[in-house]
């Protein structure tokens, strides 16, 4: 019995794996860019989005514990909705992670790629994904752990470097620069990533002793992730940084790590990188064998790691990386298409949340997201915007 104990997550080995992957490459991908795209409105637009976030977090968080299983938060809306909704919002899901963690493969590749000259970007991307594949295949209570080591020193080394940058600036000068409507949403939408995760973590709800762990995790896991974001933003915002070329986020890390600090932040992208990627391919893969489509995706291991689900979604990202390759398909691209899934999949969980929740906090505050991330979702990429509502449509008519 004890030994079963061992084998299970507990709140900090959780949030070790949610607070690295959830920062992932939204921490070293969005900030520089949103400071590039509009200045020093980037600290209202991560006010807004951190806010949203953080009650996001707390009502999946709510829904995981109330149903627990590997099908994730799709079980809650089983209940609320009925099956074929708990397909949609499960396809919603599934479709966003056919983009997103290549995407992320992409991104861990440009930081790396200085010190592999000769090797193409999407290989470089393959190369990584298979290390991840091999983490994957690792019981989850070991990978918990290493996650909480790697997360806790990335952690800090970011609150570390921002807070040292924030105690040597002179004055706060605070120029908000005026945006248009269409670029308010645009940075809506790019900025969403960053609270990209939360909607996974119920898949992983069976491997902790109980549900007061889960929500104590999501809660320490997400007051980490916002107070990190907001440091390394006031500092970028208010840092002596130059204003003649873009913003790059290694000269955050330089005051501290000198000459080391371009090998640092390679090394912190990776490592990530492959975080975010553990979270979210063994999350879906979970879900993915929860339905029972074929026999084959339901397959597990000893080790409860749902091989079938995980190779599916392997042979599915070698394709993505091979459209990549022949220019098919760009790291915007890829970013564009998963948010939209993301924020369709998260809408579905919210009016479920919404009809479980009886009264109080947890049920106004899901109709009052559902309906902003729906109006964030509206500037979306058209073509996806299509999908996700033939989808809805189909679901809706379909007996």
């Amino acid at each position: 019995m004890s030994n079963k104990l061992n084998n299970k997550l507990n709140t900090f080995t959780l949030s070790g794996l949610i607070i690295g992957p959830i920062l992932g490459s939204g921490l070293i991908l969005l900030p520089p860019l949103l400071y590039n795209m509009v200045g020093s409105f980037s600290l209202i637009v991560w006010a807004i989005i951190l806010s949203l976030g953080f009650i996001f977090a707390l009502i999946f968080g709510k829904l995981a514990a109330l149903f627990p299983g590997e099908g994730g938060v799709s079980l809650a809306t089983k209940e609320a909705m009925g099956k074929k909704y708990q397909l949609l919002t499960s396809f919603y899901l599934i479709c966003a992670v056919f983009f997103g963690p290549v995407a992320v493969l992409i991104i861990a590749a440009q930081f790396i790629q200085p010190y592999f000259p000769n090797v193409r970007l999407e290989l470089l991307g393959f190369y990584i994904y298979i290390l991840t594949y091999l983490l994957l295949l690792i019981k989850i209570n070991f990978l918990g752990k290493l996650m909480l080591i790697v997360s806790s020193a990335i952690t800090l080394i970011f609150l570390l470097s921002s807070i040292h940058i924030i105690l040597n600036i002179n004055e706060f000068n605070l120029t908000i620069p005026s945006i248009s409507i269409e670029q308010f949403g645009h940075s809506l939408i790019i900025v969403f990533w960053s609270i990209v995760g939360w909607e996974v973590i119920g898949n992983y709800s069976k491997e902790v002793d109980d549900t007061k762990t889960l929500t104590n995790a999501v809660k320490l896991s997400a007051i980490v992730i916002s107070l990190v974001y907001i440091l390394t933003t006031v500092a970028i915002c208010f840092g002596a940084f130059s204003k003649d070329e873009d913003f790059k986020l290694v000269w955050i890390i330089e005051p501290l790590f000198k000459d080391y600090s371009n090998v640092v932040l390679a090394s912190v992208s990776t490592i990530l990188c492959i975080g975010t990627l553990i979270l979210f391919v063994g999350g879906v893969a979970r879900l993915i064998s929860s339905l029972k489509l074929t026999s084959y995706t339901s397959k597990h291991m000893t080790n409860n790691t749902a091989i079938g689900a995980l190779n599916f979604l392997s042979f599915i990202y070698i394709i993505t990386l091979c459209l990549v390759y022949i220019e098919v398909l760009t790291l915007e691209n890829l970013v564009a298409y998963a948010d939209g899934f993301f924020i369709a999949n998260a809408i579905i969980g919210l009016v479920s949340a919404s009809i479980l929740f009886k009264k109080g906090f947890f049920k106004n505050s899901s109709i009052i997201l559902a309906i902003l991330f729906g109006i964030i979702l509206l500037f979306s990429n058209i073509f996806i915007l299509f999908v996700v509502l033939a989808l809805f449509i189909f679901t809706y008519l379909k007996k």
